[in-house]
């Protein structure tokens, strides 16, 4: 019996996800909440994706929105988003599994604390086969808290890495009225792969979010996914940089503006201590000239003189690949 329920929509976009369809598919039908609609979001797979997806939809009676062309992936989430009816929306991915009771107890925070924006949880990251690898934990100094304002939010994602995340992406719940007053995701390109991030900063700086502190789904990592891990091994500034400088002017907290300074120029020395090892020397210097100050200036100047004399630091004396960066204030 659904009750006063509210309606909880699980959102599952799709591309080329066969492989891991039917477990993540399975894990939402074993979902112990009852009030719930599912709605898979296919974009433009060329795999037996659409397949299981039908098996699903005649099974359940849940739905499935088809697109012939590339939407991009939050042009997918957009999509699925508009057409959910719930009083809650979750986008949960097709090649993880979710623990049966993260919707209910996802709900019962929202439905606890109306002021929250939304709510998270923790996740067990397993590889291909299933095997679990760890268990990812809140970043250090992030302590369990009934919800996080903005400015506990910004500054714990600045600790993200390895396996200490906040906010991890595929357990999200939102509230609808969020996406209705704030808008959907950027699509514009101009936060690439961290438009999630900047989707939950923005709610974020309107409403406490809160993260249930013990893992709800088995995140899976494997070859060929388009994940922050893999992102991070190219030569490019993470994409999340760009969002932490989005929001940065919110922040009024001193400390705080400190510690995204250090994280700034830190993520530049390493981004251009990565270029400099792949041999784009003059990518290296441009990106080593944006730390101004600070205690990675130093550091920075040699790397600049490494690339004036075309030397590769990969050599670096004692040092392990990529070089370790630790971190620190300014």
């Amino acid at each position: 019996m659904n009750g006063n329920q509210p309606l909880v929509s699980v959102c599952i976009p799709t591309r080329n996800s066969a492989r891991y369809l039917e477990a993540a598919l399975d894990s939402i039908a074993a979902q112990t909440w009852e009030h719930l609609e599912v709605l898979i979001g296919d974009n433009a797979s060329t795999d037996e994706t659409l397949e299981i997806a039908e098996r699903y939809v005649l099974r359940y009676g849940w739905k499935l929105l088809r697109s012939p062309r590339d939407l991009g992936a939050f042009g997918n989430w957009n999509r699925l988003v508009a057409a959910a009816q719930g009083d809650y929306i979750a986008i949960y991915h097709s090649d993880d599994c979710y623990e049966p009771a993260i919707v209910a107890e996802s709900v019962a925070v929202l439905e606890g604390n109306p002021e929250l924006g939304l709510v998270a949880a923790l996740a067990t990251v397993i590889d291909a086969k299933g095997v679990e690898q760890y268990h990812v934990e809140l970043p250090e100094g992030v302590d369990v808290a009934p919800s996080y304002r903005f400015e506990d939010v910004f500054q714990a994602v600045l600790g993200n890495g390895g396996e200490r995340i906040f906010l991890v992406t595929p357990t999200v719940m939102v509230r609808r009225r969020m996406y209705d007053g704030l808008g959907m995701f950027d699509t514009s390109g101009r936060f690439a792969s961290a438009g999630d991030y900047e989707m939950w900063l923005r709610i974020a700086a309107q409403n406490p979010v809160a993260v249930i502190p013990r893992p709800l789904m088995r995140y899976r990592v494997h070859e060929g996914q388009g994940s922050e891990t893999e992102l991070r091994r190219n030569l490019e500034l993470p994409d999340l940089l760009a969002v932490l400088e989005q929001y940065s002017e919110m922040i009024e907290d001193h400390d705080i503006r400190l510690a995204y300074d250090c994280y700034r120029s830190r993520t530049y020395l390493k981004t251009a201590l990565k270029q400099n090892c792949a041999g784009d020397f003059s990518r290296s210097s441009m990106t080593a000239d944006l730390i101004r100050s600070g205690r990675y200036l130093p550091i920075a100047k040699l790397v600049q003189v490494a690339n004036r004399f075309g030397i590769n630091l990969r050599c670096w004396p004692g040092r392990s690949w990529p070089c370790r960066i630790l971190s620190g204030s300014d």
